[in-house]
């Protein structure tokens, strides 16, 4: 990945923010794959698309961001077919995942698609399930603010359910990073706010 001419782009505050391989260029052989919408008509040529590897990262980019003109999106895989003129924020590398046997839960990153999800739990806890979305491609994040149907929903509610979701790490327009319990209509709203939520 090579950035060329940042001084002159009207990305430069977004290249000193962020470390170069949180940046991918229109030329850098991963930009397709980083910013394709399943909908060709939806796609806008992203002049930049930024794939933050921290929170710390993500909330400098929001907070710049928030007070500029720049039209940005969040993007997660792409199946909701969301794409910016200027600048995509691709999530994808949030991928984490941790599962707690004495508690029975799984954190998860929420940039991920589901079947990695399913591929994880299965390599360390074989014996459970997870009430995740039927479609094994689409984003973790994208099918929670969805409300999330999974194949196990009529049993146990749908994913975003708080029997399901417990809590989210939300980065917020001003860069600050909160637990969504914190604030319960955050947490509320989440819970089937749509994909994209949170952006203007």
């Amino acid at each position: 990945m090579t950035v060329s001419n940042a001084d002159a782009s009207p990305f430069k505050i977004l290249y000193s923010l962020l470390q170069a391989a949180e940046i991918i260029t229109p030329n850098s052989s991963d930009y397709t794959e980083s910013s394709q919408t399943w909908a060709a008509q939806k796609y806008s040529n992203p002049g930049l698309v930024i794939r933050p590897t921290s929170t710390d990262s993500l909330g400098k980019a929001l907070a710049y961001l928030y007070t500029t003109n720049l039209d940005f999106a969040i993007y997660g895989h792409g199946f909701s077919s969301v794409s910016a003129k200027d600048v995509l924020i691709n999530t994808s590398a949030f991928d984490n995942f941790r599962f707690e046997a004495h508690s029975e839960t799984v954190t998860i990153g929420a940039g991920q698609p589901w079947a990695e999800v399913y591929r994880k739990l299965s390599q360390v806890a074989p014996e459970y399930g997870i009430i995740g979305a039927r479609t094994p491609c689409v984003g973790v994040a994208g099918a929670i603010v969805s409300g999330g149907f999974s194949w196990l929903s009529s049993e146990y509610g749908c994913i975003s359910d708080p029997e399901n979701m417990i809590d989210a790490k939300v980065v917020k327009y001003d860069g600050s990073v909160v637990w969504a319990s914190t604030e319960p209509e955050l947490l509320w709203a989440l819970r089937g706010g749509g994909g994209g939520f949170g952006g203007r």
